[in-house]
């Protein structure tokens, strides 16, 4: 069984903002209880004016982190950032590789996309790699276009 707790633990790992908002709400206002079945959500009759409220609060902290690409001198090669705005991934890059600053793309689409580590050899979605970092914004590493390997580029602009 797939607990309500289970559900929310899920929606705010992979910033599911509307869904862990949602069972916020309902556990707030005893709609349902941690360790029922998540099927109980069904039942319930979701304030929607208060959870987009609670959402534009960010109550739960989700998707403040996220996963800018930007282009980079080299033809096909592209440098991943982990940053709250895209101004900080661009004074990461430029502090890493001196190089000139180029365009930048949010790429959350890219979250969940399993890429292989190339040092690790490890094959995780950028979610999991989130996790094991301490302090953002964070160089995940370069990808070539159309491809899933990750890797750490030293001065490579």
């Amino acid at each position: 069984m797939v607990t309500v707790q289970d559900l929310f633990n899920y929606a705010v790992e992979f910033d599911l903002s509307h869904l862990a908002h949602s069972i916020f709400w309902a556990l707030s206002h005893k709609k349902v209880r941690v360790e029922e079945d998540h099927e109980q959500l069904k039942k319930v009759n979701f304030d929607e004016v208060a959870i987009k409220q609670l959402m534009e609060d960010n109550l739960l902290g989700i998707g403040k982190v996220k996963l800018f690409v930007m282009e980079t001198q080299e033809k096909d090669w592209f440098a991943f950032y982990l940053a709250e705005h895209s101004l900080d991934a661009y004074r990461l890059h430029e502090d890493l590789f001196r190089g000139p600053q180029r365009k930048i793309t949010r790429a959350d689409r890219l979250m969940v996309r399993f890429m292989a580590f190339a040092k690790t050899g490890e094959e995780m979605t950028v979610y999991a790699y989130k996790k094991e970092v301490v302090a953002f914004p964070a160089y995940v590493g370069h990808v070539r276009a159309g491809e899933r390997v990750v890797y750490r580029m030293e001065g490579v602009g």
